[in-house]
């Protein structure tokens, strides 16, 4: 059971990461990120520059540019309006990222002080190469407790005691 939870913390990032990542880039429009969010149901966005992480957009971010930009540009329709909006004018600029080689202490710990539910992947360049969000987490630790509880139960068959 020891060499289980021992398991647990030596996990890294990259063991866990989706590296089927989603982003924007900074000068894309506000329609084309809307339009990708109702397509992949991804809630959060990391913003490039080139191949580096230079922000984050989310839903929520998406929707107050969205009403912003009705109230701004009446004549025109919603997609109209987020046709000339930029992501660079709304991303939360240099978000909470990680480092691929970090095991998950440290990241569980970076989401928990920056009350955080996806973090940016990167390596030593900034690039990003991933997201780890906190349904991966809770995914990976329910594998876990799977694993622990065989170990358990082998370690310890009923009927023995």
């Amino acid at each position: 059971m020891v060499k289980a939870l021992a398991a647990i913390a030596a996990r890294t990032v990259a063991q866990v990461m989706s590296a089927d990542l989603m982003t924007l880039k900074l000068n894309d429009t506000l329609r084309l990120a809307g339009d990708t969010l109702n397509l992949t149901q991804v809630r959060h966005f990391p913003v490039l520059d080139g191949d580096q992480v230079a922000g984050i957009v989310n839903h929520d971010d998406l929707l107050h540019a969205s009403m912003a930009s009705l109230v701004r540009d009446r004549n025109n329709s919603l997609r109209e309006a987020l046709a000339t909006v930029k992501v660079k004018d709304i991303v939360e600029p240099d978000p909470i990222r990680i480092s691929v080689d970090k095991d998950l202490h440290h990241l569980t710990a970076l989401m928990h002080a920056y009350h955080v539910r996806r973090v940016p992947i990167v390596n030593g360049f900034d690039t990003a190469l991933g997201v780890v969000t906190l349904d991966d987490l809770i995914a990976q630790l329910g594998d876990q407790l799977a694993d622990i509880g065989k170990t358990i139960s082998e370690e310890f068959p009923q009927g023995n005691a």
